[in-house]
Parts: structure tokens; sequence; C-alpha cells
């Protein structure tokens, strides 16, 4: 597994240069890269530079050679991923209702697997929750939107796919494909914050994804914000989401914008503001101060290099990113402001999925799953 998971992370790459940085015999290697060729999990591809003599041979994953299945709860998507983390496949979960998601999930991922052909290696399943989840047991504790408390997901999935199956939050999981795939690469300490029609965080500290004793660390949503405001459904007072949720926003349209103008929905207020919109404007301003209060304690907390955003309420919209700059570089301790960039995720949109399918992905080649495979 470590030629393959070197070759995986930086190829294309010669068998000799894998012998030289890894400290191993040409043959070695040679017969290992092989092997995993044999297999198609590896493939050559052209021609490396050098110095004198022959051109050494490139290898490097072979990108189809399995696949795995990534699922976004809050998004209702189900995607096919490659192990490159590219998305070849998306299908939208139908709406059937809170008691009927689970049996209409199972249905979306046959017809995924059916679609993709005879040859389709599955290798795992990832799905990213909007609630607190048991990783160890593979349990929904609560994931309020869905009115879901304690379901044995990962059991009921299992019952149909026998693969890995992987849960977890869906900002934490955001936050672990940016780690591997996209700004969070390289980056020991930092957070992704999705704000939508819920909002959290993941954090990574140390280079690791950090989620607390309960499962639940990044509930970013759920502090204070506005002291004594009105009582939020966690049993706190003032919270964030509360604050911000699109009713609260549509409230504040209603008594900020006297025109008689409709609540345009989170997307038309992003595009309003950007356009210049003085009503919309003034809403964004006050989400913009909110966050960045939020986003201050975070700060002080543990100190963050990068703060990536994502959401509906957050992409595509620069005057938002403005001005939670301008709170957090105003209010936070000025080494701390200076340290930190905060700016939009790389996976944007499709955050969820490719999250959800880097849990699988990270499974699959941190656990010799590869290698159990091939011997089937």
């Amino acid at each position: 597994m470590l030629i393959f998971n070197d070759v995986r992370e930086r190829g294309p790459i010669s068998r000799s240069q894998l012998a030289k940085e890894l400290g191993l015999s040409p043959t070695t290697v040679t017969v290992i890269v092989d092997y995993f060729m044999e297999h198609g999990f590896l493939m050559e591809t052209g021609k490396g530079d050098s110095s004198g003599g022959r051109k050494p041979i490139l290898v490097k994953l072979a990108p189809d050679a399995g696949h795995v299945i990534a699922v976004d709860l809050n998004q209702s998507r189900a995607a096919i991923l490659n192990l490159e983390a590219e998305i070849l496949r998306v299908r939208h979960l139908p709406d059937a209702g809170k008691e009927g998601w689970v049996r209409s999930l199972i249905q979306v991922i046959n017809s995924l697997i059916l679609e993709s052909g005879a040859d389709f290696r599955l290798l795992g399943i990832g799905i990213a929750v909007p609630g607190i989840v048991s990783l160890d047991k593979g349990e929904v504790i609560t994931a309020t939107n869905f009115n879901i408390n304690h379901l044995s997901l990962k059991e009921e999935l299992q019952k149909h796919f026998h693969v890995p199956i992987l849960l977890e939050n869906d900002a934490n999981a955001a936050a672990y494909g940016e780690y591997l795939y996209g700004y969070g690469k390289q980056v020991a300490n930092f957070v992704y914050l999705h704000v939508g029609k819920a909002v959290g965080a993941g954090l990574f500290l140390a280079g690791n994804l950090f989620t607390g004793g309960a499962g639940g660390a990044g509930e970013l949503g759920h502090i204070t914000v506005v002291e004594d405001g009105p009582k939020c459904r966690c049993g706190n007072q003032g919270c964030l989401e509360l604050m911000i949720n699109e009713s609260a926003l549509a409230d504040k349209w209603q008594e900020w914008v006297t025109d008689g103008a409709i609540y345009p929905g989170l997307s038309g207020l992003v595009q309003l503001s950007n356009s210049g919109h003085g009503g919309a404007q003034r809403v964004m301003n006050y989400v913009g101060s909110l966050l960045g209060r939020g986003l201050v304690t975070l700060i002080h907390l543990i100190n963050p290099s990068f703060i990536l955003l994502g959401g509906e309420l957050a992409l595509s919209n620069p005057y938002l990113l403005q001005r939670i700059k301008k709170y957090v570089s105003e209010q936070s301790i000025p080494i701390f402001s200076r340290h930190v960039e905060i700016k939009e995720g790389m996976t944007r949109s499709n955050a969820g999925i490719i999250g959800a399918g880097s849990l699988a992905l990270h499974y699959f080649f941190e656990h010799l799953h590869l290698e159990k495979y091939i011997r089937a």
C-alpha cells in the first residue's frame, strides 16, 4: 500500500523515482507497480524527463478502476465519483416525505449502480448528514430537518449494499473534501463554514478532523449572537442559525424593504445584494455582522489559517464576504485577523458530494480494502 498511495498522491511518477524516494530496490517497486497495473488500479501515462539515457515511463492512479457513491442529504443528491473524486453521474433524491426517504435513498443508489454497467466496481458509500452522527455506530443521532432521532442508517443500508458505509456531519464531510481535494491541502488548521438553511462548521485541527467527544463539534449555528434573543429549538436563546435562517431573513426583508417587493429567497437575496439593491444589502449587512461575531469567537479559540465558506448564502456572494472580512478585521485580535484568510471553498456547490465521497475514498485507500478487493 505504501507504493500505491505514493503513486496516488504524487503521480505521474517513474518507478525509479519511487525506488529512490522510498528506499526500495527497483525490482521490488517494479513487481508491486506491475501487480497493481495488472489489476487495473495503476496505469502508465507517457514518459518523463531524463538527464541521459532512456526517458522513464511514468505511472499514475487509474481513476476509473473503482468508484464510490456519495450522498449529500442536505441537497438531496447522490453521485458516483471515481478514484480522483471526479463527479461522473448525479441523481436527485425524490421528495419521499420524512418517513420514506431511507427507502428512496436505497432506490436511487441501486439505480446509480444499475446505470453504471456490469464492470462497475463499488468500493464504498459516503453520506453527508445535516445533523449529529455517531461515527462508530453509523447512527444518525439527530437530524431535525428529516425528523430523525437515533436512526441506524448504516445498518439499514448494509442490508442492501455490502461495502464500507461512512456517515459524517455535512459540514465535517465538506471540510474533509477540502482537506483532500481543495484549499485545505497541506493546511493543518482550517475551518469550513456552511451558511445556508442551516449553519455549521467543520474543524480541521493539527491536520485532523476534530469532531469532539460526542461527534458534535463545530455546531457554530448554536452559539449565542443576540443576547435575550428568541428561543431556539436547541433550548438556547439568540442562536446564530436561528437569527439568520430563511424565516428570520424574510422577516428582516419585510421590515426593511418598504416598496412591497416579495422576499426573493436565499439565492435571490444573494443576487440582489451583489447588484446593489439597498434593502438586500441591509439584510446582508445584518447577516455579515452576526456571522462575523461567531467567527471572531472561533478565530480567538483555534486560530485557523483559513476559513472556507460554502452553502447557498455564502457562495458567489462577494458582498457578504467583504462584510464578514470587515467585521473580523475590526473585532478580532490583530495578529489573528492578519493570519486568517477567509474565502469561498474550492469545492463550492459540490462540497457535500465531494466531502461524502472523500470519506469513502479515504477509508478505501487507508484501510487495505484495495488489497482485500484484489485478492477477492
